[in-house]
């Protein structure tokens, strides 16, 4: 790929190469607003990382600490488990503490809640993975009025003062699922469909986005109502049996949710090795799954660069409160056996 130039930098933050030459050679002072534009411009084209991460370091030096608190899903799953380990390497690189974690069942609503209260005492931003409970929205409603800076990652939740969303476009996600989808399957092809949660709203949305996307082009294709694999490797095996017992037509499935595990096997243990498997990810032994033909594509979460994200994200929110809510997708990753 090739190294973007001071005019490419220049042109994605809306200044001139001059004042980019200044922002990254030091030769002159430059506004603290203007300097970070010039940064982010960089980041996001990536412009000589370990130039940046320098200049990161540098800027981050006057910055008090910041105390960052997580709440994931159980990190039983090796999804919340490698998502917490990048965020704490983002973390003590930028030369802050490592962050505190606390992951529950996605269904452990008042545990949760009780957390997040808990946390806010402790830290000065949090990230949260949850449901659009509204129990949650009102415990985030209540801490962010403290001052706590509170943001949704992967799944965003409906108005609650929340500080803005951080994750993947999952419409967009969902619509690609469908792109493979239409191309995939033959006339009239019967598609399961499974979620962690109805409540968990980035993947009511990429359900949205591959439905929507089936009923522009319909090629004749049955899409089932979804069912929960409550984001365990035991619900997705539970929820596939189910599939695959009562749909002997049955021909993909859709599953943009945790427990994916759990679907390979079920799929697996019943000899149906025609049913294609269109997923989200990582999932534990993904590539084995994605070579051996267990699963035909995966739209794979960038774990790493979002944390990257999510780290920086937070240290600029702390340094220069947004007023109002941010919104920062992160690209997704395409995933088939012939491109890892």
């Amino acid at each position: 790929m090739k190294k973007p130039s001071m005019s490419d930098i220049a042109r994605e933050a809306g200044v001139g190469v001059a004042t980019v030459d200044r922002v990254l050679n030091h030769r002159a002072p430059v506004r603290d607003g203007t300097r970070k534009k010039v940064l982010q411009a960089a980041e996001r084209l990536g412009y000589g990382e370990e130039l940046f991460k320098a200049l990161l370091r540098e800027e981050d030096a006057s910055t008090p600490p910041a105390r960052m608190g997580f709440i994931l899903l159980s990190q039983d799953h090796s999804f919340y488990r490698t998502f917490a380990e990048a965020l704490s390497r983002a973390a003590t690189q930028r030369a802050h503490p490592a962050p505190e974690f606390l992951g529950f069942d996605i269904e452990d609503v008042e545990r949760m809640v009780l957390a997040l209260e808990s946390l806010a005492q402790r830290v000065d931003i949090i990230g949260v993975v949850a449901l659009d409970h509204p129990l949650i929205r009102h415990t985030i409603k209540k801490i962010a009025a403290s001052g706590v800076r509170v943001y949704a990652l992967f799944s965003d939740f409906s108005p609650c003062g929340h500080a803005g969303y951080i994750g993947l476009d999952n419409q967009k996600a969902g619509r690609t699922a469908g792109w493979f989808a239409h191309r995939l399957l033959d006339k009239n092809g019967v598609i399961g469909v499974l979620l962690g949660d109805h409540r968990f709203s980035c993947q009511e949305s990429c359900e949205i986005g591959f439905r929507s996307y089936l009923r522009e082009n319909n090629n004749g294709y049955v899409v089932l109502e979804p069912l929960k694999t409550h984001e365990s490797e035991a619900g997705g095996y539970a929820a596939t049996q189910a599939l695959l017992s009562q749909h002997p037509d049955l021909s993909m499935i859709y599953a943009p949710c945790g427990g994916i595990e759990g679907v390979i096997a079920a799929i697996k243990e019943s000899g149906r090795r025609n049913i294609r498997l269109l997923c989200h990810g990582p999932v534990a032994n993904g590539e084995l799954a994605l070579i051996d033909g267990d699963i035909e594509v995966m739209i794979r979460h960038p774990l790493n660069q979002l944390a990257e994200t999510i780290v920086h994200a937070f240290i600029n929110d702390l340094r220069e409160p947004n007023l109002n809510a941010v919104n920062i997708t992160v690209p997704f990753e395409l995933i088939t056996r012939e491109n890892m």
